[in-house]
C-alpha cells in the first residue's frame, strides 16, 4: 500500500516523462550520439579517471586521444600545464549511470571505452532521471506557494515540453543544464522551506545543493541572489539570518557541507595545475560594459522569449504580486532576473555557441515556475481554460522547433528574422539546410569578377529537366582561379517548390566530374519566401587544375513548373 501511495504522489512526473519519451520516439526521434560538443568536456572526467587514468596529467591514450584533447578545447593550457575547462559536477551526477554502463557494456558486446553505445545511452537515461527529480522538486516548491496539484502539473508540463529542456534531455544530455535545473530546483525548495518552517536541517540541505550547483556550473552560484524572494519579506530575511547565527553549530555545519562539496573541484584544479583557484575558461570573459541585454531575451538568433514564449507568458503571473500588494516579492523577482540577465548577456558569446534556444537560462527555469503557477492558479472556470488555450500552443511550437533543430532546419547559432519566419513550423525536406545557406561578403578588395553572362528567361514544366546553360572553361578568363560561380535569377520562391538547380563542372577528355552541386531552388532566396524577388546562390568550388572542362547549369523542376527571369551567371575569384 505504501508503494501505491508513493506512486500516486509522483504520478504527474511519470506522465510528463512518459509524454516526453513518446514525443521523442514517435516524432522528434532519438539520437545515437549523446556525448558531443561541450558535453564531452563535462563528461570526460569519467572515462579519463576510470578508464584511461589520465585526467590529472592530461596524457592522451587510446580512444581518449581522439575524442578529448587540447585542440578540442576541453583541456586548456594553463601556466605550462593543462586544466579541464568544464567543472566536474555533471560528471559526478552522471557517474552512477556511467558505472552501470561500464559494468554491462562488454556483456552487451560493446567495448568498455567510455563512448560506445551503452555509455551514450547512460547519459540519456541520466538526463531523464534528473529531469524527473527536478520536476519533483518543482512540485514541492510550488506547494509552498499554495498552488494546487493540478495547476502544478500544468506548470511542470509546460516547463518540460514548451522549453528547450527537451533538447538538453535527449540531444545534448551531456551538457550541464538538466543537472543544474535539478540542483537549483532542490535548492529553491529547501531554502524556501527553511524560511517557512524554521527547520535548520532544511538550511543544511540547501547548502548541500548549493555546493552541487557550483560544482555543476560555477556561474549558477548567482542563485544566492534569489534568497530574498524565497524569504518572502525583509522581516523574514532578517529573521533567517539572525536565526542562523543563533544556531552557530548547525549554521557552520551547512557551510562546511558546502565547502566540502566544492572542494572536489578545488582538489581537481590543484591536482592538474598546482593551484587551488583556477579560471579554466582562459581567453573567454564577461564584457560587463557591453551586455547584449535585449538580444539575449528577444533576438531571433537565440532570444529566450523567442524560443520559449511560455516563459514570457509566465511573467504575467508577477502582476498578481502587485494586485495583492506583495511588492517585495515582485521587486525581488524582477531584480534577480535583471541581474541574472545582465550577467549572462555580458558573456563574450552571449548566444552561447551552437545550441537550441537560450541554454544559459535552462538552469534557472524553476524561478519561472513560480509566476507561471500563480498565473494558472489565479484563474477559474472558463478563464482558466482561456489561459491554458493560450499556453498549450507553446508545446506544439517548441516540439516542432526542437525537431527542426535536429533536422538542420533551424540553424544552431545564425538565425535571423527572415530565416526564422521562412522556416517557421516547416518540417518538409525542402526546408532542410535553408537557414544554413552560407553568406558571403563580396567587395573590390577580396573579390574579382572575371566573367559574367546573361541567360535567357526559361520555363521548365513540372517533372521535367532542362539544361539552361553550357560553357567551355577555356573560353572563360582565369577559370583555373575561379572558386565561386554565382547564379542569380528572379522567381516567386514558393515554399511548395521542390526544384533543384544543378551546377556541374566536368572534364571533357577524361569524363571526370570535377564539381557537382544541386541546391534546391529555395536556397536561392534572399528575402521572404512566397514573394517575387532576385535570388542568388554561390556555388563554391576548388579551381580545377586541368583545362578542357564543361560547365553546365540544369533545372530539375520536380513537382511544379519553374519560371526564371533575368538569369545571370558570374565567375568570381574570392579571397575570404
Amino acid at each position: 500500500m505504501k508503494i501505491i501511495s508513493f506512486l500516486k504522489f509522483i504520478i504527474g512526473e511519470f506522465i510528463i516523462i512518459f509524454s516526453l519519451l513518446f514525443i521523442l520516439n514517435n516524432y522528434i526521434g532519438n539520437v545515437d550520439v549523446t556525448i558531443k560538443a561541450d558535453g564531452m568536456g563535462y563528461y570526460d572526467y569519467l572515462p579519463a579517471t576510470f578508464i584511461y587514468h589520465d585526467l590529472l596529467d592530461c596524457q592522451k591514450t587510446s580512444l581518449h586521444n581522439s575524442v578529448a584533447n587540447m585542440s578540442d578545447g576541453y583541456f586548456i593550457p594553463y601556466k605550462g600545464k593543462c586544466v579541464m575547462k568544464y567543472p566536474c559536477g555533471t560528471a559526478i551526477l552522471i557517474s552512477p549511470f556511467f558505472f552501470y554502463a561500464h559494468l554491462t557494456a562488454s556483456m552487451q558486446g560493446f567495448p568498455n571505452d567510455g563512448y560506445s553505445k551503452p555509455y551514450q545511452l547512460s547519459v540519456f537515461y541520466a538526463a531523464v532521471f534528473y529531469l524527473f527529480l527536478g520536476l519533483v522538486f518543482v512540485r514541492k516548491l510550488l506547494l509552498l506557494y499554495n498552488i494546487s496539484r493540478l495547476n502544478i502539473f500544468f506548470v511542470q508540463l509546460f516547463i518540460a515540453l514548451s522549453t528547450s529542456i527537451i533538447n538538453y534531455t535527449y540531444y545534448d544530455p551531456a551538457f550541464s543544464h538538466v543537472y543544474s535545473f535539478f540542483a537549483i530546483s532542490a535548492f529553491l525548495f529547501f531554502a524556501n522551506s527553511f524560511f517557512n518552517d524554521k527547520k535548520i536541517n532544511h538550511f543544511i540541505c540547501a547548502c548541500v545543493f548549493l555546493g552541487i550547483i557550483f560544482l555543476t556550473r560555477n556561474i549558477n552560484i548567482l542563485i544566492l541572489l534569489f534568497i530574498p524572494f524565497l524569504a518572502g519579506s525583509w522581516e523574514n530575511l532578517i529573521w533567517g539570518i539572525k536565526y542562523l547565527f543563533q544556531n552557530k553549530r548547525k549554521f557552520l555545519s551547512g557551510i562546511l557541507f558546502f565547502f566540502l562539496i566544492i572542494f572536489i573541484q578545488v582538489f581537481l584544479w590543484h591536482s592538474q595545475t598546482g593551484e587551488f583557484l583556477v579560471y579554466s575558461y582562459q581567453g573567454e570573459k564577461f564584457n560587463f560594459s557591453n551586455p547584449a541585454f535585449i538580444d539575449i531575451l528577444f533576438s531571433y538568433r537565440k532570444g529566450l522569449f523567442v524560443y520559449a514564449p511560455v516563459l514570457f507568458l509566465s511573467l504575467f503571473g508577477l502582476f498578481f504580486f502587485i494586485v495583492e500588494k506583495k511588492y517585495f516579492l515582485f521587486f525581488a523577482w524582477i531584480v534577480f532576473f535583471v541581474i541574472l540577465t545582465y550577467v549572462l548577456s555580458s558573456w563574450w558569446a552571449w548566444y552561447y555557441g551552437c545550441s537550441y534556444g537560450m541554454r544559459a537560462y535552462v538552469d534557472f527555469y524553476p524561478i519561472f515556475c513560480i509566476p507561471l503557477g500563480i498565473l494558472i492558479g489565479k484563474f477559474h472556470s472558463y478563464r482558466k481554460i482561456l489561459v491554458l488555450l493560450l499556453l498549450i500552443p507553446t508545446i506544439f511550437v517548441n516540439v516542432i522547433q526542437t525537431y527542426q533543430y535536429k533536422a538542420f532546419i533551424l540553424h544552431w547559432q545564425d538565425m535571423n528574422k527572415e530565416k526564422y519566419w521562412n522556416v517557421f513550423l516547416k518540417t518538409d525536406e525542402q526546408f532542410r539546410g535553408l537557414a544554413w545557406k552560407k553568406e558571403y561578403s563580396f567587395d573590390n578588395q577580396n573579390t574579382k569578377k572575371v566573367f559574367s553572362e546573361s541567360i535567357p528567361d526559361v520555363v521548365v514544366g513540372a517533372g521535367k529537366e532542362k539544361t539552361i546553360y553550357a560553357a567551355y572553361s577555356d573560353s572563360i578568363p582565369d577559370f583555373n582561379k575561379v572558386n565561386i560561380i554565382q547564379v542569380s535569377f528572379e522567381n516567386d520562391f514558393s515554399e511548395k517548390q521542390k526544384a533543384e538547380i544543378d551546377l556541374s563542372i566536368k572534364n571533357i577528355k577524361t569524363d571526370k566530374m570535377h564539381y557537382f552541386n544541386n541546391p534546391r531552388l529555395l536556397y536561392f532566396v534572399t528575402g521572404k519566401l512566397n514573394a517575387s524577388q532576385l535570388g542568388e546562390f554561390n556555388y563554391e568550388c576548388s579551381p580545377p587544375s586541368e583545362s578542357n572542362n564543361s560547365i553546365g547549369l540544369m533545372i530539375d523542376a520536380k513537382n511544379k513548373e519553374v519560371r526564371l527571369k533575368n538569369i545571370r551567371i558570374n565567375y568570381l575569384i574570392h579571397k575570404p
